[in-house]
């Protein structure tokens, strides 16, 4: 849940999204395009986390299952990711992130000329999707984790890791709504950036030393 709250994509295309938005439109309009910007992200989160699970819960349900080695790929993984999120996640400048220049260009040109809820929505879920890359996995060790417990506290757990996603962006919402601009949200990332980068990687880190440990104990 910390490192889906502290990614950083979602949270960035929102900020240049509302500016844009409220410099187009009427406050009302602008914050009615922001939660539906925020409920893309959601109805993104909630699909990815349901189908991880309930596909992850046909394969943990067959007793035959390495469940071992399954942790230990995700142990690998989460290592892979600690350095990656660590080296490559942040590029040197600003708060540019890892994904390619020309897909960065399109996904800024498509907050600026968003229109309507359906824009929005879809922009929401197109951003989510970029940061599978980091999140993926993340899904799949949480699946692992309520699998043992009762299904409704696993739906309790789901609903709660969406609500962390969506944080930040209900964060920058307040931001604008209190009079903050694009230039001073921007600056505050520009500073967190080194405390998003080793909070992030560390978390990672983490997450692969007891996923590690989980599977020796299996």
């Amino acid at each position: 849940m910390v490192i889906q709250g502290f990614l950083q994509l979602s949270p960035g295309l929102f900020a240049i999204f509302y500016h844009h938005a409220l410099g187009k439109t009427t406050a009302k309009k602008a914050d009615d395009r922001a939660l539906s910007f925020i409920l893309g992200v959601e109805i993104c989160v909630a699909i990815v986390f349901l189908v991880v699970y309930i596909s992850s819960s046909i394969f943990l349900s067959d007793q035959s299952f390495p469940r071992d080695i399954y942790l230990w790929v995700l142990s690998g993984i989460f290592l892979v990711e600690a350095v990656a999120t660590f080296f490559l996640y942040f590029r040197k400048k600003s708060t540019s992130l890892f994904i390619p220049r020309h897909v960065a260009a399109s996904l800024i040109h498509r907050a600026e000329s968003a229109k309507s809820r359906s824009d929005t929505i879809v922009l929401g879920i197109v951003t989510c999707i970029f940061e599978l890359i980091f999140t993926l996995p993340l899904y799949f060790a949480a699946s692992f984790a309520i699998s043992n417990i009762s299904t409704r506290s696993g739906f309790i757990f789901i609903i709660a890791y969406i609500i962390i996603a969506t944080i930040p962006l209900f964060t920058i919402r307040s931001l604008y709504k209190t009079g903050r601009n694009l230039a001073e949200i921007q600056r505050s990332r520009v500073k967190k950036k080194l405390f998003f980068r080793l909070t992030i990687s560390i978390s990672f880190l983490i997450l692969a030393v007891l996923t590690f440990a989980a599977g020796m104990l299996i």
